[in-house]
């Protein structure tokens, strides 16, 4: 059963993130859920966002596929699985408040990391085979908490200068993602549950509502300006995982 004040609560925190996804493309998965699994099991909100996810990376991806990059995807997605597959691994057998404490860590130093970083500009595109590394914790983080669009949008953005053709590229990367989460997913059968299939239909239309609004302000908004918020809102749920976990 679905108590109303939580699900108030999701629905405020899904549309944020699908406004910040409707901006830039990717981030929807590492705002909302250290956020969501204050109130969530990981075991549950992991599944609904592949569910979500689908749906959302779906929508964008039809309006800016001409945008794509596909070529760089290539070299990422062979390490991507494998680290998703150790990811599914972990997700299933380790014991879940380490994962959470990682998962906070992570949120936080990769928030404040963009707050320091906010008026920079990439000069020199990094050797290709930095996919590798990129590729694979990507995978892992993808797989436990559905948050590795954070690491394949830094790997994008030292390797494409365009910040249109970064975020066409990061919509089809969470497409592809998605759809091998899902299928993990479906063999271990996190994603067999009632429960979580209907919270993440009542959730699709403060989704859709966020995407709708963020797509309509990108083109008006700065770099800076985009990561001052993405990186606050990081900072902000990575910071209350961490408390609430340690205390």
């Amino acid at each position: 059963m679905i108590e109303p004040f939580q699900f108030i609560l999701a629905t405020i925190i899904i549309f944020g993130a699908y406004f910040i996804f409707g901006i830039s493309g990717f981030g929807s998965s590492i705002i909302s859920v250290p956020l969501l699994v204050l109130m969530y099991p990981l075991k549950s909100v992991v599944p609904m966002m592949v569910i979500i996810d689908i749906c959302a990376s779906l929508y964008v991806g039809g309006k800016s596929s001409q945008d794509a990059n596909l070529k760089e995807l290539k070299w990422l997605f062979p390490f991507s699985l494998v680290g998703m597959i150790l990811g599914i691994i972990l997700l299933v057998e380790a014991p879940s408040e380490p994962l959470l404490i990682t998962l906070g860590c992570f949120a936080a130093i990769n928030g404040a990391r963009v707050l320091w970083l906010r008026n920079s500009e990439m000069r020199n595109p990094i050797n290709r085979w930095w996919a590798a590394p990129f590729g694979f914790f990507g995978g892992i983080f993808t797989a436990l908490f559905a948050t590795g669009g954070a690491i394949y949008a830094s790997y994008l953005g030292l390797r494409i200068n365009d910040p249109k053709v970064v975020r066409a590229t990061m919509v089809f990367a969470i497409i592809i993602l998605t759809f091998l989460r899902l299928t993990l997913m479906l063999v271990t059968g996190l994603i067999l549950s009632w429960p979580v299939i209907g919270l993440a239909l009542c959730l699709m239309p403060a989704t859709f509502l966020g995407i709708w609004a963020g797509t309509h302000i990108h083109t008006k908004l700065s770099n800076t300006a985009m990561r001052i918020a993405y990186g606050s809102i990081l900072l902000f749920s990575g910071t209350i995982l961490l408390i609430r976990q340690l205390t």
